[in-house]
């Protein structure tokens, strides 16, 4: 199957994530992604974008794109706000049960086979989240 992509823009508003969840589910089941790759892909979405409305001081729209072929489904979520001064490289230790705060990236990371945050200070940030296909790795393994 060629790549085939959604590409959304949405306000920094947390009244749109619901939005972006039906969109990323309905092109997920359109493209035969299982339930067991699309629902971590998706919690996944849900704390890159949480944390875009919330962190980017910004009021530009944030764009969420996803991409779907034989291999893997890929969901990068963009904010044009403050970007970070660090950045992840490597797995996040989640924090203490009573902690409020800190569980959005070790919580991606989880949830994904892939994770990679792009970022520079003052021009916002990219989270890309994928995880393969489970379905073709199976049938691979198979044959």
């Amino acid at each position: 199957m060629p790549k085939r992509s959604l590409h959304l823009r949405i306000p920094p508003d947390p009244r749109f994530a619901r939005t972006v969840r039906d969109a990323i589910i309905g092109f997920g089941l359109l493209h035969d992604i299982p339930e067991g790759d699309l629902e971590p892909l998706l919690f996944a979405v849900g704390e890159a974008l949480a944390n875009a409305i919330e962190h980017s001081s910004s009021g530009k729209d944030i764009e969420v794109l996803a991409e779907v072929d034989d291999q893997q489904f890929v969901a990068t979520v963009i904010d044009y706000g403050r970007g970070l001064t660090a950045i992840p490289r490597e797995i996040t230790q989640l924090p203490d049960v009573l902690s409020e705060r800190g569980r959005g990236i070790p919580i991606m990371q989880r949830c994904t086979d892939f994770f990679d945050v792009r970022s520079e200070p003052g021009d916002g940030t990219a989270v890309v989240l994928g995880r393969r296909r489970r379905e073709n790795a199976e049938r691979q393994t198979a044959s």
